[in-house]
């Protein structure tokens, strides 16, 4: 069963081929979910956490959980949203700096799956080209 998202932008900013079977990239992304990162940029500490749901139906995303991931349950496609939090940690808390939403769609061709991303809105802060360093685990 595909899980799409009535909503995904007609746009999309970077299309791309991860080099997993379809089941696997879901796995994988899925894992991104709650993950948290700290690097510097000048001179602030900055506490990355990144959010990750999928297409429950054609309208709303939900949690990923166990079940979905089963061989047979999501065919074909599957759109997902991930949510990338920056937080700067200042003497006096966390200030939040931006909160860059993405839409994934992912598509199977047997070997490899493909991916769209686009970026929600046009605010400054991570784009495409950032998202795919992110789900390949070369973010700087």
């Amino acid at each position: 069963m595909r899980r799409i998202y009535y909503h995904f932008p007609q746009r999309v900013d970077l299309s791309f081929a991860m080099g997993m079977p379809f089941l696997e990239t879901l796995k994988y992304i899925a894992d991104l979910d709650n993950q948290e990162s700290t690097k510097t940029t000048g001179k602030e500490l900055v506490k990355v956490k990144t959010q990750v749901k999928i297409a429950i139906d054609r309208a709303t995303f939900g949690d990923i959980d166990r079940n979905v991931l089963r061989p047979g349950i999501i065919t074909e496609a599957a759109d997902i949203r991930v949510s990338v939090l920056a937080l700067a940690l200042r003497g006096g808390g966390k200030v939040p700096i931006a909160n860059d939403i993405f839409y994934l769609r992912i598509i199977d061709r047997g070997l490899s799956t493909d991916i769209d991303i686009a970026k929600e809105g046009d605010a400054p802060g991570l784009d495409a080209l950032d998202m795919k360093n992110i789900l390949l685990g070369t973010s700087k």
